[in-house]
């Protein structure tokens, strides 16, 4: 008795024991190629990821191991039964992008996986909840299904197509892989499958299709079933691609399903059933008139997707024969060095050209309704009319419930991104009632940009509860966040991720969503760093937008200027390679996207090299006809106009060579981090050539100015390494003199922006004057677009006339995440494991909060100052380590608890920095953990005299909102443009 007894309190210890010593981390946000349960991947060694949460916030916590199980199934993955991989131990603190090296993945099947991890003390965490992918399809000959359309279609048509079939059980799993040239939506049994909309996102089609895969099993049933595509031509509409127009309207599915005993395959062919549907397009799908949707209610039928429709009389689907279909061009088709000449309609008697493209997993998140709008005000016009105010600018859908028609009256819906006018571009859609005169109107197959909806043809004052309009844009969420005492400041961060939101559609960042739509390259090298990453999940956008890149690469290595549309020499639009790629990878540390994008980095640096005077000690050649030129335009849409843009004037040149040396040190560093060492000795040598040769340019060493010494000039050189160290605080001065003193104000256009963001963020790091130009709400400013009531950011300073909803001025949300709060990478450690944190407590700011969700989970910094005082609270996330900047006069007037810093747990005193925007910094390293530190005594700060001093220095050059105005930019390249822009 007393045996079992003691064995009984020996159990009970050993249990007791064993609770207190195992890890309290809890693994979280498991992830695989940058998403959440990712459906029909077609990396066969696809990365996985996770956070660690830790209970008891210990400090200096990390992962100093991890194991990982795959399984074919849940059950034998509960079991711990890992059929497909079992790592084992890894003694590795990987816990992002961690490549999975178990047995081959198969086509079409679904994996299921969890991972647990060792702590610093050895002690292991619990299994984390099962995540799961599924793999697509990934040879091409695992693909059955044919191309099919429906005969005498039309392009704008919105067609229907449906394919019965029976299942004599549940099945156990069942997929269906969709690729089609334009948008498509699957349904099953009468219920859309997926919340996506307009789906796939954009590609060079002639490369690459993307295709998506939908889990339909839940959708089926034992006895009849029926699947239902529909289909739209979309962007596949457009034929700004001179290498590849026409492309063909057409679509092929698979559904692959796992029965008990058997599989079955479902695929297109002639069999399936389709029919045109009751809505088509509006608009010719091109600039100025993408159009709208057109809901005819007469010809609704909402059960056409079902078992119980009776699809007798439908035709059956046509297949298109790709091997007698050839490829069409339109080099013969003239489009005008800006696209200004309308592209010939092929909407007739679709389809046509070849197919000759790869299809390929889209690994970018579906687009969905991100965010709903609620209207605000509906007011009736002189014409009658009525115009509903959706309070915002924005990209997406409008929806609207309708009364009191009589069959077939019309209503027409118009959308203006400014109130002074009813259509912006032709925006337009349509609805026609039915007999019941009643109705719903919604978008499906496209989208517009705007605020005002004129309303024409409608006999009733609207209800503001019949109305709503829905954001579309990518499925990526939002990953931080900013305030602070100034209301301006938390207005112009907000307003500009709306507008990267509401120009970032089919899967590219565009310059607008309603005139152009069209992925110029300078817009995403900025937002790319100051507005997506930062601020967006942006992994699995980056991984489908290199690829978008690396196809639309010429034979010749040139990139793009605009990624989806008519191509263009402007060095700075087609700069995304190396400079994205390399930002990319200093946020999440992704080296296999370093590692596929090499070859395409290589052939285009070649091609600059052969554009450039290296072997004569020169710089770029400068072409002669103008804005068209390599290397094309220099900065676009600054506040003095574009009248110096063009690309043989010195400021456009010097602008553009300063881009080329930033983007010689941006491959340098590519070449470094993946070995590449001949590479890495050939673009350093040219690297030193180019800004030697850049700098003798245009510089004025009696000045100290390069040019006319504007911010953009002064800070290019600076960021791109072209001022040598002997002429860097006379150029530094010169600049800061700008923009205190000579030009206070924002002297930057949109490809501008690119550069001078990551300038004054992290290189000159002088967000005392940045909030200065953020606060201002004279013109040109943010602020004074937020006095205009903007929403989103319009194309010019001037905020009227020409896009209301305009990327051109992106790009600066880093100053609040980098800047302001100072989370950013550490140079000497890529990728937000080790990252810095150095807040600029600046200005008559009071406190900034801030957080931002990295890969390995969220990074805090937040602080709050009075004239002399201020506290900083940072978290840094379990498996992580910082490097802390303090802004105080000396180490000894800060605390942290109850001591001086440097004597708290797990703070370790490294150094001081001086600092022209705070004073002073005290560096210190620490682990993981919260950190609350005080400060008795902050630096105090002064501007400098200016460099001279004339009476009234400050309005010197002050731009006036009255005199900044369209009419008065001057375009000396104008008449390029006149067959598509009126100024």
């Amino acid at each position: 008795m007393k045996l079992l007894q003691l064995i009984g309190i020996a159990f009970v210890m050993v249990c007791f024991t064993g609770c207190n010593s195992s890890s309290t981390f809890v693994l979280a946000d498991l992830k695989c190629e940058y998403r959440t349960n990712p459906l029909g991947i077609d990396n066969t060694t696809p990365r996985l990821s996770w956070r660690i949460i830790e209970e008891k916030n210990t400090r200096g916590q990390k992962q100093t191991a991890f194991q990982i199980l795959v399984a074919s199934s849940l059950s034998n993955l509960e079991d711990d039964n890992a059929d497909v991989w079992n790592s084992g131990k890894v003694n590795s603190n990987q816990s992002v992008n961690v490549t999975y090296k178990g047995a081959d993945l198969e086509s079409s099947k679904q994996y299921f996986w969890k991972v647990k991890v060792w702590d610093t003390n050895g002690e292991s965490s619990q299994w984390s909840n099962p995540a799961k992918f599924s793999m697509g399809l990934l040879k091409p000959s695992d693909w059955k299904g044919d191309w099919i359309y429906k005969n005498n279609q039309n392009k704008k048509d919105h067609n229907w197509y449906r394919k019965n079939f029976t299942l004599e059980e549940n099945p156990q799993s069942a997929f269906i892989y969709v690729a089609s040239f334009g948008y498509h939506e699957v349904y099953v049994n009468g219920k859309k499958v997926s919340n996506a909309v307009m789906n796939p996102v954009y590609s060079f089609v002639k490369k690459r299709l993307p295709y998506l895969t939908y889990d339909i099993k839940e959708y089926l049933r034992n006895g009849d079933n029926v699947i239902g595509i529909w289909h739209a031509a979309g962007w596949s509409r457009w034929g700004r691609i001179k290498a590849y127009y026409d492309a063909p309207f057409v679509f092929k599915a698979q559904a692959n399903i796992t029965l008990r005993n058997t599989n079955l395959e479902l695929k297109t062919d002639a069999s399936w059933k389709c029919k045109k549907s009751y809505s088509a397009y509006v608009g010719r799908w091109d600039i100025k008139d993408f159009g709208g949707e057109i809901i005819d209610e007469r010809l609704r039928e909402d059960d056409w997707n079902t078992t119980a429709y009776n699809d007798a009389d439908w035709e059956n689907a046509m297949v298109f024969n790709n091997e007698e279909a050839k490829e069409v061009g339109i080099s013969n088709v003239n489009l005008g060095p800006k696209g200004a000449i309308v592209v010939p309609s092929t909407d007739a008697n679709p389809p046509t050209s070849k197919i000759t493209a790869t299809l390929s997993a889209q690994m970018v998140e579906p687009q969905v309704k991100y965010k709903e709008v609620t209207p605000i005000d509906v007011q009736k016009d002189s014409e009658g009319n009525y115009v509903v105010d959706m309070g915002e600018n924005y990209t997406g859908f409008f929806e609207m419930n309708l009364f009191n028609g009589k069959e077939g009256d019309t209503i027409t819906f118009k959308i203006a991104d400014r109130k002074v006018v009813k259509s912006s571009w032709n925006q337009r859609s349509k609805y026609v009632f039915d007999k019941t005169g009643t109705g719903h109107f919604t978008n499906r197959f496209n989208l517009a940009g705007g605020r005002w909806v004129t309303i024409t043809g409608l006999n009733y004052k609207p209800a503001l509860k019949d109305i709503k309009g829905y954001v579309i844009t990518s499925d990526r969420k939002q990953i931080s966040q900013f305030t602070s005492s100034s209301e301006l400041l938390n207005k112009i961060y907000q307003i500009n991720l709306n507008t990267y939101i509401a120009n970032t559609i089919d899967g590219v960042l565009v310059d607008c969503p309603h005139r152009e739509r069209r992925g110029w390259g300078e817009v995403t090298v900025a937002a790319m760093y100051g507005d997506a990453l930062p601020n967006f999940e942006s992994g699995a956008y980056m991984t489908q937008y290199a690829q978008f890149m690396q196809d639309a690469q010429a034979d010749d290595g040139k990139m793009r200027a605009v990624i989806n549309g008519d191509d263009f020499e402007f060095l700075m639009w087609m700069a995304n390679s190396p400079i994205t790629i390399w930002e990319t990878y200093k946020m999440l540390g992704d080296k296999k996207l370093l590692e596929n994008h090499y070859p395409t980095l290589q052939k285009w640096m070649h091609w600059l090299y052969e554009h450039s005077d290296y072997e004569t000690g020169g710089a770029l050649k400068i072409g002669t006809r103008g804005s068209l030129e390599f290397p094309g335009l220099g900065d676009w849409c600054t506040p003095r106009g574009n009248f110096w843009s063009s690309s043989n004037s010195p400021e456009s040149a010097h602008f553009n060579n300063c881009v080329y040396a930033f983007m010689l040190e941006s491959a340098l560093e590519i070449a470094k981090t993946l070995c590449k060492k001949e590479d890495a000795k050939l673009y350093e040598d040219r690297l030193k050539v180019q800004r030697n040769a850049t700098h003798q340019n245009i510089y004025n060493a009696g000045t100290g100015k390069y040019g006319l010494g504007h911010q953009v000039n002064q800070a290019f050189a600076l960021l791109s390494g072209v001022t040598p160290k002997s002429e860097q605080e006379k150029v530094y001065n010169n600049l800061v003199d700008q923009v205190l003193y000579k030009f206070p104000y924002y002297d930057t256009g949109s490809s501008g922006q690119a550069l001078y963001t990551r300038y004054f963020t992290e290189y000159g790091e002088r967000m005392d004057l940045i909030y200065e130009l953020l606060k201002d709400k004279r013109h040109p400013s943010y602020g004074y677009f937020i006095e205009q009531g903007k929403t989103v950011w319009p194309e010019r300073w001037s905020a009227i006339g020409n896009s209301q909803i305009h990327t051109c001025y992106t790009g600066i949300g880093g100053y609040f995440i980098k800047g302001f709060a100072g989370i950013r990478p550490d140079s000497e450690n890529l990728g937000m494991q080790h990252f810095i944190i150095k807040p600029s407590p600046v200005g008559d700011l009071t406190f900034a909060n801030t957080s931002y969700k990295s890969m390995y989970g969220t990074i805090v910094s937040n602080w709050k100052k009075n004239d002399s005082e201020a506290t900083f609270n940072i978290e840094v996330p379990v498996n992580t380590s910082a490097k802390i900047y303090i802004p105080a006069t000396r180490k000894e007037v800060v605390l942290e608890g109850e001591s001086t810093a440097e004597k708290s747990k797990g703070i370790q005193f490294i150094g001081t920095e001086k600092s022209d925007a705070v004073g002073n910094y005290i560096i210190y390293q620490v682990g993981s953990g919260t950190y609350n530190f005080k400060v008795s005594e902050l630096p105090k700060v002064s501007y400098p005299d200016p460099l001279d001093k004339p009476d009234n220095l400050a309005l010197i050059g002050r731009m006036n909102a009255s005199s900044m105005t369209i009419q008065s930019e001057n375009y000396p390249f104008l008449k390029h443009f006149v067959p598509m822009m009126k100024i």
